[in-house]
């Protein structure tokens, strides 16, 4: 008598791994994409605290009451706020150094907002 699989049984196996490929890859994607988001958005709070660090020692560049300054994530780096090899989780390429960070004064209350394109 052979030993081995027949042709029907390896089709069987076939298909129920791609049954389970079709329910385990979207979950996994799922997973992954919401990863980046959230690793984005992390990374989005340390340029803010970094331009928060920034304002701290530059008082006098600050903005008046109902107005606004424009730092880039450039001036933040070579200021050693930042890391200069910070990237950009969603696409895995560093963040473009012209990167736009907002401070704004409303009412005696900085804003610091990263202006994204």
């Amino acid at each position: 008598m052979k030993k081995g699989f027949t042709l029907v049984e390896l089709l069987a196996v076939i298909v129920v791994l791609a049954g389970i490929s079709l329910v385990v890859i979207p979950a996994v994607n799922g997973n992954l994409n919401r990863s980046r988001e959230q690793a984005y958005d992390v990374q989005i709070k340390s340029i803010e605290d970094a331009t928060k660090n920034w304002a701290a020692d530059h008082i006098r560049l600050l903005p008046d009451k109902g107005g606004s300054y424009i730092l880039t994530l450039k001036d933040l780096q070579d200021g050693n706020y930042i890391s200069k090899d910070l990237e950009n989780p969603k696409t895995q390429k560093p963040f473009d150094p012209n990167l736009q960070i907002m401070i704004k004064n409303t009412n005696e209350n900085y804003i610091y907002r990263v202006i994204e394109e």
